[in-house]
């Protein structure tokens, strides 16, 4: 069993990986970059989500996996395509493509 799987978050970014693939496919992006910006994304979404040292840290600052993919994906299109930030990369626009 691969890190990816123990992981309890992992369910929650496979299925707005999958709803930010469709959007930014819908966009013109192809396959190899949706890809790209999506693996980039998962290396920021799982050390936002992994980050806290102890559990009572977690406790206290529980971050929603919405929220923390989305700003993760927003970095990840800024980093890949910086055009597409201000356009279908939003944060505004991610949300709705992932809600």
């Amino acid at each position: 069993m691969s890190a990816f799987d123990e992981n309890p978050y992992s369910m929650y970014f496979a299925q707005f990986a999958g709803k930010l693939e469709q959007h930014l496919r819908k966009n013109g992006i192809s396959c190899e970059d949706a890809d790209r910006i999506i693996e980039a994304s998962s290396q920021i979404y799982f050390e936002k989500m992994g980050s806290s040292a102890s559990k009572l840290a977690k406790m206290l600052k529980r971050q929603d996996p919405a929220n923390v993919f989305i700003d993760s994906a927003h970095r990840a299109i800024e980093r890949h395509i910086p055009e597409a930030k201000d356009t279908f990369g939003s944060q505004t626009e991610i949300s709705r493509a992932i809600r």
